[in-house]
């Protein structure tokens, strides 16, 4: 009697157990390709002509996550439950991978998880349907946010850095006198919404040796206004100087170098904000970037200074800035407000200041979700330090580097860490065609402390581009005696878009503290018509509008190098716009902190 042939049944999910709709199974044998079909979402099942080896193939197909494909070698054997699969998975550098192989109900069934491109195992699943907006500098941010939190109805969730009530969400008249202003300050705003019957919820940094705002104190230690406040330290363990200063450490007062870093907004579990803006009042510029912006003035400044600084006649306290914020609607939203929920309610469980007046942050409730809101493909990722000890953004960082085929480009505060100039290097020497754009501040790139970090990084990645150089945002413009002035955009965005494909943006900067130490939060975005878009913004912003761009990335990149190349001898004429001059980091020798420091 001729024997049965094996069943053999292959479940594919991706690294956060969802199945794989519509991968393509295959089996290649010593007559010939058995293809398998698919008989549920993520499983397919083959008939194999006979016990043997085989060599496994899985392609992903046409998924929204992108994924790896999978080629691995399959044992089938005789069992006591029928076949039995062995696989040869775990291999060096394989990340698709066979997790299981096994006999259920008498059929052999194999596990493949294929791995992401973009997106992270660590941490939150990517989604699907979200709409992301790209919100460029301050105005256009916090205007946002406003709009957000005034129509908010059930709970207002915040995480920030460093609180400053004063922030000025709107500034529709930058010369009116404080008293006429304050309505449209942070901590009013966040008050009238509390009065409203909003539950308002804020997570602040608990920094060493300062205390938290008095506002914010004095809201935090009403009971029943609706309005809470606790802070959180960072408990990395990692001291300023390392054990060879221990002397200047103890003088310090044994400050640890970890901060909670994240800025987030989540209003009703509906819509989120992620970036890089604190809720500080300098943390506030439009796209434009004018020297001389009223605008930019500290909130208790007076009509009259103001006036002097819109007629060029003194320099407004903070300096132009630059930075980022992604207004999320769609699933992902719902991590936003899970990373918050975690940390707010381990605080209550340890009885934080401030505790006894807070309430716990409820699990979301089941809910059908009303259709998609867009088409990107969202992942919440973060470095968290203990207990959760997440890597989540570097390990996304690392892989859209890996990942690039034609273009890297960074804006970032800082260009400082160690793993992505060498991922950038490796990326760079396997494809001679990548391009590598990096805007970042000169300040800090020759910081007196941190500079050689930057330097090295600089030099590692030149080894390999010979024609690598940084770039700086700068502003001119004449003041009200008509002398030409030039001054550097204070840069504190964190953005990354690789091959107009994937976009991340959040709080966490290219340095080695931020992917190991620090408490972040970035969103990543796979949505090449989204990527393009803003990218090609930036360029038109910084680039005079010029008509070339939008053609090809290859193209603009020759636009930008261009414009950047003519910058280098004097500010552009014509309508002032922020824009890039190459520089080259200088040589810096001191390495009084380690690179887990800056």
């Amino acid at each position: 009697m001729a024997r049965q042939r094996a069943e053999l049944e292959v479940l594919v999910t991706t690294p956060h157990s969802t199945p794989v709709q519509g991968a393509s199974v295959r089996l290649l044998g010593p007559r010939g390709a058995v293809v398998g079909q698919e008989i549920a979402p993520g499983r397919s099942r083959v008939l194999l002509p006979r016990r043997g080896d085989y060599e496994l193939i899985v392609e992903p197909g046409a998924s929204p996550f992108e994924l790896r494909p999978l080629r691995t070698t399959i044992f089938v054997t005789p069992g006591k439950c029928g076949d039995v699969v062995a696989a040869m998975s775990g291999l060096e550098g394989a990340r698709s991978r066979v997790t299981r192989a096994s006999c259920e109900e008498g059929r052999s069934v194999v596990h493949v998880v294929l791995d992401y491109v973009w997106f992270s195992p660590i941490g939150a699943p990517p989604t699907l349907g979200n709409r992301v907006d790209m919100l460029v500098d301050g105005e256009d941010g916090w205007r946002a946010v406003a709009e957000a939190l005034m129509q908010a109805k059930r709970s207002i969730r915040v995480t920030t850095w460093v609180y400053e009530p004063e922030l000025e969400l709107l500034r529709p008249d930058p010369l009116a006198e404080p008293a006429e202003r304050e309505a449209h300050t942070i901590q009013r705003i966040l008050e009238s919404r509390a009065k409203a019957s909003v539950l308002v919820q804020l997570l602040l940094w608990d920094p060493p040796l300062l205390p938290i705002p008095g506002e914010a104190r004095r809201v935090a230690m009403e009971e029943g206004d609706g309005f809470e406040v606790l802070s959180e330290e960072n408990p990395t363990e990692r001291p300023l100087f390392d054990e060879r200063h221990s002397l200047p450490n103890r003088l310090l007062g044994e400050v640890q170098i970890g901060s909670m870093h994240q800025k987030t907004v989540v209003v009703d579990g509906r819509v989120g904000f992620c970036g890089g803006m604190n809720m500080r009042q300098n943390d506030w510029d439009t796209r434009s970037h004018h020297l001389f912006d009223p605008c930019r003035c500290r909130f208790s400044r007076p009509s009259v200074f103001r006036a002097r600084v819109k007629d060029g006649l003194a320099a407004a306290d903070h300096p132009p800035r630059h930075d980022f914020m992604a207004r999320i609607e769609g699933p992902s939203v719902a991590h936003l407000e899970e990373n918050f929920r975690e940390r707010w309610n381990r605080l209550l469980e340890r009885g934080a200041p401030h505790a006894e007046r807070a309430t716990y942050v409820p699990p979301p409730e089941p809910a059908v979700l009303p259709e998609a809101p867009g088409r990107s493909a969202v992942q919440v990722v973060r470095t968290m330090p203990a207990p959760h000890t997440e890597r989540g953004i570097l390990d996304v960082y690392l892989r859209a580097v890996a990942a690039a085929r034609r273009l890297i480009y960074i804006e970032d505060q800082y260009f400082r860490s160690t793993y992505v100039s060498e991922a950038i290097a490796e990326a760079a020497r396997g494809n001679p065609r990548l391009s590598v754009l990096v805007i970042t501040s000169e300040a800090q790139a020759n910081h007196p402390f941190a500079g050689a970090f930057c330097h090295a990084g600089f030099e590692r990645i030149r080894e390999v581009i010979p024609h690598f150089e940084l770039y700086s945002l700068r502003c001119a413009g004449r003041d009200g005696r008509g002398k030409r002035r030039v001054q550097e955009v204070d840069h504190h965005g964190k953005l990354l878009i690789v091959d107009d494909v994937f976009v991340m943006v959040g709080s966490c900067n290219v340095n080695d503290r931020g992917f190991e130490y620090e408490g972040e939060c970035n969103v990543a975005v796979v949505d090449p018509a989204f990527a393009a878009t803003v990218r090609l913004g930036l360029f038109r912003d910084y680039l005079a509008k010029d008509p070339r761009l939008g053609h090809s990335i290859e193209r603009d990149v020759e636009v930008f190098r261009e414009h950047a190349a003519r910058n280098a001898e004097g500010p552009p004429e014509g309508e002032p716009h922020p824009y890039l001059v190459p520089f080259a980091p200088r040589p810096r020798r001191v390495l009084i902190f380690d690179r887990g420091v800056f």
